[in-house]
């Protein structure tokens, strides 16, 4: 059912994922973002790309400063299920103090059906409100 409501919404949609990590240093929590989008990267997703924090400082090369930890998560409705499959599998390889937020949920560990399904669910919820 939550796949038929998925497959009915085809533009792309845009997820947030926070790579968190209590005690690590700013280089660490780069790393684990950086690893996560490469494997995210070799999925069905659109494009990921890192999260934006803010605009830079007058004068600075770059006109933003890139959120770290941040990734925003372009891609197709109906690879919302996949997509949380995928960062699933790539907790369960990570040290246990690493965590993920995804749309607002956080998750620590192998992530169960369960809690895929309430994702997914919370997130076409968010689509029917939107515009």
């Amino acid at each position: 059912m939550i796949n038929d409501r998925i497959g009915a919404v085809m533009e792309p949609a845009r997820i947030g994922v926070q790579v968190l990590c209590p005690g690590a240093d700013v280089d660490d929590v780069h790393d684990f973002t950086l690893n996560l989008r490469e494997t995210l990267l070799d999925t069905d997703v659109g494009d990921v790309q890192q999260g934006v924090a803010g605009a830079a400082a007058a004068g600075a090369k770059s006109g933003e400063v890139l959120a770290v930890g941040a990734l925003v998560v372009t891609l197709a409705p109906v690879v919302v299920d996949h997509l949380m499959q995928v960062i699933s599998s790539w907790l369960s390889r990570q040290p246990n103090d690493v965590e993920i937020e995804v749309d607002g949920h956080r998750f620590r560990g192998r992530v169960s059906r369960s809690q895929r399904e309430q994702l997914v669910a919370a997130y076409l919820r968010r689509l029917d409100r939107e515009p």
